[in-house]
C-alpha cells in the first residue's frame, strides 16, 4: 500500500512457521483472536500460498522482460488463493516486490535519475496544449471509462493551477467513482483506497490543493 516493503518470501516463511506450530489459537496484531486449529490452517495456508504465487509471477514476469505496468494489470490471485483485498491489494503487491528487488529505478527514463519532477514541466504542457483543450480531454477520458487517465491530465492541469474550477470538479467526480469502486473491491472494500480517495475528495472539495500544486 506505498509503505515500507514487506519481503514476500520471508512472510511466506513467517506464516509456514506458524502452520508448524499447529495451533489452536492465533492472536494477530488486529482484531479478535481466531480460534480452531483448522480454521487457522485453511487461513494461514491461502495466505502463504497467495504470497508465494504473487512473487513467483512477478519474478517470472521480470525474467520475460515486462514491465512493472504490465504486471500490475495483469497478475490476478486464483479463486483458491483469494484472501481479501480490504486493506492491500494484489496490484500494490506486484510493484512492492518488482521494487524490492529492482529498486526504484525502472529504465524508462533518464528523469528518473535526477532530482527534476515531471510536474515541474506541466505548465508548459497547459501553455501549449490549452486548459480547455486539457480538460475536454480528461472529461473525455473519463466518459470512456478510464478515470485513471482523466486523474493524469487533471494533475496537470492542477499543478498548474489549482483554483482551476472545471478542473477540481471533475476530479471530484473522478474520484467519487474511484471511491464507489473501491467500496465494492474484491467483494469487501478496501480501507486504505477508501480512506484515500475520501481524503482526496475532501481536499479536492477545499479552497486549494497543496499537495497538488506545484510552485
Amino acid at each position: 500500500r506505498g509503505d515500507r516493503y514487506r519481503d514476500a518470501l520471508t512472510c511466506a516463511a513467517a506464516a509456514q512457521t506458524v502452520l508448524d506450530l499447529n495451533a489452536s489459537l492465533l492472536l494477530y496484531g488486529h482484531h479478535e483472536p481466531v480460534v480452531g486449529a483448522q480454521v487457522i490452517r485453511e487461513e494461514i495456508e491461502a495466505y502463504r500460498n497467495a504470497l508465494v504465487y504473487v512473487h513467483d509471477r512477478v519474478v517470472e514476469g521480470m525474467n520475460a522482460g515486462k514491465d512493472l505496468h504490465t504486471l500490475q494489470a495483469e497478475i490476478e490471485l486464483p479463486a483458491a488463493y483469494e484472501v481479501g483485498q480490504g486493506y492491500g491489494t494484489v496490484c500494490w503487491s506486484v510493484r512492492a516486490i518488482w521494487e524490492n528487488y529492482a529498486g526504484w529505478f525502472k529504465h524508462e527514463s533518464t528523469t528518473e535519475l535526477y532530482a527534476v519532477p515531471q510536474k515541474r514541466i506541466h505548465s508548459d504542457l497547459v501553455e501549449l496544449a490549452g486548459a480547455d483543450a486539457l480538460l475536454q480531454r480528461a472529461r473525455d477520458k473519463h466518459a470512456q471509462g478510464e478515470p485513471e487517465a482523466a486523474l493524469h491530465l487533471l494533475d496537470i492541469l492542477l499543478n498548474h493551477d489549482a483554483a482551476n474550477e472545471g478542473a477540481r470538479t471533475l476530479a471530484v467526480a473522478v474520484h467519487e467513482g474511484l471511491l464507489a469502486d473501491a467500496r465494492q473491491f474484491a467483494h469487501t472494500g478496501n480501507f486504505w483506497l477508501e480512506g484515500w480517495l475520501e481524503n482526496r475528495i475532501k481536499t479536492l472539495r477545499g479552497t486549494h490543493t497543496p499537495a497538488l500544486h506545484f510552485k
